[in-house]
């Protein structure tokens, strides 16, 4: 009889097609030398990911696994040069996880934000990892890793027809905006009272917090706006606010004297009348959903939160145990590979079968 696979051969029917020719591609196997094969360099390479430990230990426990022997110099090599094959199979596992039904009015919500990496011993940003998860299903559908350059921006995120989406106050650029009504997408976004320069429909300067200062608790503000693009076209848009209840708005205000006072330096006036209001921009016609939907809709987004409180808390993805540019990078794309393939197994067994993959014809105990 032939045996079921272990829990490693169904790891790998959940990666994409063509991730051992990939790994040649990449030059991350080269030749069988303490790796006899791209699966088990794979299996070394994530075991480390998620063994929150140094080489020394990881060496010693793959050893005693009998999973691959070698040194913490050659670990450390194929960890150095397998960056760019564990970014390939992300992409593709989040391409799998993209297709989903469509919200009403043929939408598909996603969420996007950022979170920052540090390197041992390290006081600031050294790397950046971009996410998107699409809120029907609360999996990833999207992720890039960057250094601390790499700035947020709605330039990066991959958008199609029908997106909507949701984002913070930094994603709120002319540039970005006009990427996604070029892809015939559209997006709810967070602004600052400092917002990037929108018009009126009479062509005058006008300002989201001017507009929602007479605004009433529990009333939802809703006003026509223009952005300017680079190209010189106006993207038409949507001012749409709402007034926080008395005890939130005191709330935000103390977290913006907070703020101000760890930079040593006055808070604005115009912060403080922000900090009690809710103050977004959407490109989503009124009569598609209106601003009471819009305002509902965004309180969504807390739901990326969640997904990087998930993967710095049990993934602790937040701090690396390497210093090396290219071994950071090998490590950090091993475990958003983990966390890949963790949700990819979970949606399959939500949606095909508890047991979270399929059988192979001719498979038999």
């Amino acid at each position: 009889m032939k045996p079921l696979m272990d829990e490693w051969g169904v790891v790998q029917r959940l990666l994409p097609r063509g991730w051992q020719d990939a790994a040649r591609e990449f030059r991350a196997f080269r030749r069988a030398r303490y790796t006899d094969s791209p699966s088990t360099l794979l299996r070394v390479l994530l075991f480390h990911a998620v063994n929150h430990a140094g080489l020394r230990q990881s060496v010693a426990l793959l050893k005693a696994a009998g999973v691959a022997e070698m040194s913490q110099v050659a670990l450390f090599k194929r960890l150095c040069r397998s960056g760019a094959w564990l970014a390939w199979i992300a992409r593709g596992l989040c391409d799998k996880l993209r297709e989903r039904p469509a919200f009403a009015h043929a939408m598909r919500v996603r969420v996007v934000d950022s979170t920052t990496v540090q390197g041992p011993a390290s006081r600031g940003t050294e790397w950046r990892v971009h996410y998107a998860l699409d809120l029907g299903s609360l999996q990833c559908d999207w992720q890039e890793l960057t250094d601390a350059r790499g700035a947020e921006s709605l330039e990066r995120l991959p958008a199609r027809a029908g997106d909507v989406i949701l984002a913070d106050r930094s994603y709120f650029q002319p540039r970005g905006m006009a990427k996604l009504a070029a892809a015939g997408a559209h997006a709810i976004v967070r602004l600052r009272w400092t917002h990037p320069r929108l018009l009126n429909l009479a062509g005058g300067v006008t300002h989201a917090l001017d507009l929602a200062r007479k605004l009433r608790v529990g009333c939802a503000g809703d006003w026509p706006v223009l952005l300017p693009l680079p190209d010189g076209t106006r993207l038409p848009g949507r001012v749409v606010a709402m007034r926080l209840p008395k005890p939130l708005a005191e709330r935000a205000r103390q977290r913006a004297r907070r703020a101000a006072a760890k930079k040593q330096h006055q808070v604005h006036p115009r912060t403080l009348q922000a900090a009690a209001l809710v103050l977004l921009f959407t490109t989503l016609p009124a009569d598609q959903l209106p601003a009471a939907a819009v305002l509902e809709l965004y309180r969504y987004r807390w739901q990326i939160e969640l997904a990087f409180k998930w993967l710095k808390q049990l993934l602790r993805i937040g701090r690396l145990p390497h210093r090396h540019p290219e071994a950071a990078t090998g490590w950090i794309q091993a475990k958003l590979v983990v966390a890949l393939l963790l949700e990819t197994l979970y949606r399959n067994a939500r949606s095909f079968s508890p047991w979270g993959y399929r059988f192979e014809e001719g498979q038999a105990a």
